[in-house]
C-alpha cells in the first residue's frame, strides 16, 4: 500500500493543504511537509491524527477496498469536534434542534 499517496489523496479531496491539515489534525506543519515532500510514512500516532481529521478510522485507511462510507468535509470534522466538547445538557439540546427539522428525519 501507497501510505503517502493514500494521505495525499484524502488531502486533496478534502481540498486541504498541508498547512491546514497541520492545524485540524495537531501535528506540526513542519512534520507533515516532510511526510508528503519526503514521502516518509508517519508515525502510527499522526496517522491517526491525520485519520480522525479525514473523519475516517484506521481501520477504513487500511481497507483495500477505496469505497468508503461518508467522508466528512472540513467543516463536518469542525462541527463534530466541537459538538464533542459540550456538556451532555447541550449535546441532547443540539440533538432536538436538529430533529425538529422535518427533512433531517430519516
Amino acid at each position: 500500500m501507497d501510505v503517502i499517496g493514500k494521505l495525499d489523496r484524502l488531502r486533496l479531496e478534502r481540498n486541504l493543504s498541508v498547512y491546514r491539515l497541520a492545524e485540524l489534525s495537531g501535528i506540526n506543519h513542519s512534520t507533515l511537509a516532510n511526510t508528503f515532500s519526503h514521502r516518509t510514512v508517519p508515525s502510527i500516532k499522526n496517522l491517526e491524527l491525520m485519520c480522525k481529521t479525514f473523519g475516517i478510522s484506521l481501520s477504513q485507511f487500511f481497507a483495500e477496498n477505496e469505497s468508503s462510507p461518508m467522508r466528512l468535509s472540513p467543516n463536518e470534522i469542525t462541527l463534530i469536534r466541537n459538538y464533542r466538547k459540550l456538556p451532555e445538557q447541550l449535546k441532547t439540546a443540539v440533538s432536538d434542534i436538529v430533529n425538529l427539522v422535518p427533512d433531517l428525519k430519516n
